[in-house]
């Protein structure tokens, strides 16, 4: 363990005076979609969730936000802050995060023309009829009733947080506002007193800010949150108009802080962007605005690691950061660095698996790395509880699942071996890690394995785990992780001669030294695909990539990673071959059709061929072992190969269970 922090991390555990409260310390932890609502309300499930990072030691934490008017329901699981029943759901939240020490806050929002109409059944209202930009839905003009009507959506709304027991609230002008419309050139082309010059522009905000401000009075904190760049310099908000921005709103003595976020309608990807943008990318545009104004600003942007969130701090950049999605893969996280242990952080990885979820299939939020997160009322995440009869515990593959699965044994006091065959941990995660960008994916493993360590489970590199091997050691429990096999595209043929590799064996460079043209055959859509793909055109390679969907890439939307990954293949001369079904592959070409017309297409002069596609089970050794009469568990890959979210999650299940 860590000798304490000290001295060191002070800053951060410094109160934060907020208007009339005082949040006891800099950890912030922002309102997000999570999806939990039941009847659009707050539940005893949104209550857990928050609790968790209060008793974890968040000084300030705003709740998911709250839509203010009817004319606004943005997802379907949306917390409707217009209906006087919401007061019961802050209530619940309130008090469980009251119990240990935090300060709570309501955002208050509206989502204007970036909200859907699909669910409310009525126009989107906007300044200005400017489509959204990905449903391409037209916004309808508010007149001078509808802004009343949203003005006094907001004074009620905030009433209601009040009542509900909450200190205040944060009024949303950021990504995806009403209230940044208003403010921005970009979306507010309005000809009357809301449009045009900046005074202007501003009324919409003010006339808000006044109305919540006398509703909740002095004691009660209200801030609110901008954004600071909207990456639209031909009419949007700019750093320096943000500044200004923020300036002129501080002046008027209504808001308590600022906190400052990025994006806009052209730029939702940077609303929480995933690995491939570095960590406190945002910052700058925090401290540009605590450079203009005297209240205390927060600063946002993938800020996930201790030791940026303390410089950020101490060099007041800012006073107070946002840690959200650190927050989210742990909980504890303020309390660990207070007592020195800063090794036993459970890192946030920023890969957006599990805490992306405005997608159709309406996910609940969790965390890749933490599948407590969101499910903190369910029994099967309640504290870990001794084994009555601690056991011998053989744990054969050392990946995600095959770690988890230790780990979670040996915290219930089983004695616990752990063979690996290759002479690392991390298994599938570590060459995931090896693609350009997507380092950040090792801290999982390097996590696991430092825990691994300290629970003085037993690792044998190198160890082949036979059926034979494993009835001698005559284990009490077994958990097979021995992960996945590389698949074949379906429907295609290969030429013994064709020089086919699997995406394993780019990452782990068995490739020719000398590069040529190379062309990613992807069935997957997603970063294992476009990880090789980049791995290869760092390396010289001239890369084409060949999809069977309608754009190479699809599955990255659901990760916010499609823009940014168009952009750097764009910069790299990756080539893009969409619509394309592959028929056959030989020596040095790659048979296909079109997906539609069925026309063929031939790629001719390759040099090498990645089969990017669906791993299968290796699940010869479970089955075998399973029918020796040993008490077997199967977790990760080898039940089916997925993702990272679900290798950790079925390892904590079998470390449970063994």
């Amino acid at each position: 363990m860590n000798a304490p922090s000290g001295p060191r991390f002070d800053p951060l555990f410094a109160p934060l005076k907020l208007g009339g409260k005082t949040a006891p310390n800099r950890f912030v932890f922002a309102a997000h979609q999570t999806n939990f609502a039941v009847h659009n309300r707050l539940t005893e499930r949104h209550a857990a969730y928050y609790a968790a990072r209060a008793a974890g030691g968040s000084g300030l934490i705003v709740l998911e936000a709250s839509a203010v008017h009817p004319s606004d329901w943005p997802y379907e699981y949306a917390v409707f802050g217009h209906d006087p029943a919401v007061v019961e759901g802050y209530r619940l939240a309130a008090e469980a995060i009251h119990r240990h020490g935090a300060l709570v806050l309501a955002q208050l929002s509206h989502s204007g023309m970036q909200g859907t109409s699909h669910y409310s059944q009525l126009p989107l209202w906007g300044p200005s009829p400017v489509p959204e930009v990905n449903s391409r839905e037209l916004p309808q003009a508010m007149d001078a009733e509808d802004i009343a009507a949203v003005v006094e959506g907001f004074r009620q709304a905030a009433r209601y947080a009040l009542d509900g027991g909450l200190d205040g609230v944060e009024l949303n002008a950021g990504q995806d506002s009403l209230i940044r419309q208003f403010l921005s050139p970009l979306t507010n082309q309005r000809g009357d007193e809301y449009g045009g010059a900046l005074d202007n522009r501003l009324r919409f905000a003010r006339q808000i800010m006044r109305a919540v401000r006398e509703e909740l009075g002095q004691d009660a904190v209200v801030g609110l949150r901008l954004s600071g760049d909207e990456y639209a310099p031909w009419a949007g908000i700019k750093p320096e108009d943000a500044a200004e921005i923020a300036r002129l709103l501080a002046e008027d003595g209504l808001l308590d802080f600022l906190s400052v976020t990025s994006g806009s309608i052209y730029t939702g990807h940077v609303t929480r962007p995933g690995l491939y943008q570095p960590p406190g990318f945002a910052v700058h545009l925090a401290a540009g605005v605590k450079a203009a104004v005297p209240i205390p600003v927060f600063a946002q942007g993938s800020i996930v690691d201790p030791a940026m969130a303390l410089e950020i701090v101490a060099e007041g950049k800012a006073d107070a950061v946002e840690m959200t999605r650190a927050l989210i893969a742990d909980p504890e996280l303020p309390l660990k660095l207070r007592r020195g242990d800063l090794d036993d952080i459970r890192p946030g990885l920023l890969a957006n698996q599990d805490n992306i979820i405005g997608l159709v299939q309406n996910p609940r939020l969790s965390c890749a790395n933490n599948p407590a997160a969101g499910y903190e009322g369910e029994p099967e995440f309640a504290p870990l509880a001794p084994a009555r009869n601690p056991h011998r515990v053989l744990v054969i593959g050392g990946g995600p699942a095959g770690m988890e699965a230790a780990r979670v044994a040996a915290l219930r006091g089983h004695r616990v071996t752990l063979h690996e065959r290759q002479q690392q941990l991390g298994g599938a995660i570590r060459l995931a890690a090896a693609a350009p960008g997507r380092e950040r994916l090792a801290l999982a493993a390097d996590w696991l394995e430092t825990q691994l360590r300290k629970l003085d489970v037993s690792v044998r590199f190198g160890s082949e785990a036979t059926e034979e091997r494993v009835r001698r050691e005559a284990p009490d429990a077994v958990i097979v992780a021995v992960g996945g096999q590389p698949g074949r595209q379906p429907g295609a043929r290969f030429d013994p001669s064709a020089p086919v590799v699997n995406p394993r064996q780019v990452l782990r460079g068995e490739v020719p030294a000398q590069p040529g043209r190379a062309v990613v055959l992807d069935t997957l859509g997603d970063p294992v695909g476009m990880g090789v793909a980049e791995w290869l055109a760092e390396r010289g390679w001239q890369v084409e990539v060949v999809t069977g969907d309608m754009f190479v890439g699809q599955r990255l939307t659901a990760s916010l990673e499609l823009t940014a990954w168009n952009q750097r293949a764009a910069a790299r001369g990756i080539a893009f071959r969409p619509q394309f079904d592959v028929l056959e592959v030989t020596e040095n070409s790659v048979l296909g059709a079109d997906h539609f017309d069925r026309q063929e297409i031939r790629l001719d002069g390759i040099d090498l061929v990645v089969d990017v596609s669906p791993e299968v089970p290796d699940e010869t050794l479970y089955f075998a072992l399973k029918a020796s009469g040993l008490r077997v568990i199967r977790a990760g890959d080898c039940v089916a190969p997925r993702y990272l979210a679900q290798a950790i999650l079925e390892g904590y299940r079998a470390g449970r269970e063994a």
